[in-house]
């Protein structure tokens, strides 16, 4: 049975793909003016916020596709390295961390009715589970969301509010010290691609640029490896 575990979340991955993809598509439309913002993580005066070149039609699409299909074979690994109750846990946070993947990539939003109700989610997680460890999920998440806050004020929005959420949602789902080696894995892996890109002219000095796929996927990547604060490995 354990052997088709695996198989199984795989499996359930795809009809979860479709809803990732929805929400995606909904949670990440392009932005009208007269919205008040409070979905965005939009930075603020510093950067400037345009268009970059996969936010655009047919890249946009195929941006959202690429995030999507990843699903399938991270709820597989999910299946695979945890047990079944914990993995179905895991999994919920791994698309929730997709979400933001694909929102912000293609529009520069962290959505609130993602990371709310997951730092929630997480927190409670962390508080029923057998192995949970919820002090240690409830001060990650306040001292990650209180430096990524410091970092988004001292660049003067070169980080949004939505990365600020984002990391308080890392901190309380992986608890210390996974979440802070996710957080510096996903600031320098963006750091290096943010200067790859100016280096081949593809944004400016000054231009703004999605950070949460970086340290989303960083996330991704430490809790299938090291576990979370719910479901330590």
């Amino acid at each position: 049975m354990e052997t088709m575990t695996p198989l199984l979340f795989f499996l359930a991955g795809i009809p979860a793909a479709l809803v990732l993809n929805h929400g995606i598509a909904v949670l990440g439309r392009e932005q009208d003016p007269a919205e008040d913002g409070l979905e965005a993580n939009e930075p603020g005066p510093g950067p400037v916020v345009r268009k970059l070149p996969w936010q655009v039609q047919p890249w946009r699409d195929r941006v959202r596709v690429l995030v999507v299909a990843a699903a399938p074979f991270l709820m597989a690994g999910a299946g695979w390295r945890f047990e079944p109750l914990e993995a179905v846990a895991v999994s919920a946070l791994i698309l929730a961390l997709l979400l933001c993947t694909g929102t912000d990539l293609i529009e520069y939003r962290v959505p609130n009715v993602v990371t709310y109700p997951g730092i929630v989610l997480a927190l409670a997680a962390a508080a029923l589970f057998p192995d949970g460890d919820p002090v240690n999920a409830l001060v990650a998440g306040v001292v990650g969301g209180l430096i990524f806050l410091v970092l988004a004020i001292v660049t003067r929005g070169g980080l949004g509010l939505g990365d600020v959420k984002l990391a308080v949602l890392i901190g309380v789902a992986l608890g210390f010290p996974a979440s802070y080696q996710a957080l510096v894995i996903g600031v320098l892996t963006g750091g290096v691609v943010i200067l790859a890109l100016f280096l081949a002219g593809i944004v400016s000095r000054k231009q703004a640029v999605p950070y949460a796929p970086f340290l989303a996927l960083a996330a991704v990547g430490i809790v299938l490896t090291q576990g979370a604060v719910f479901a330590p490995l």
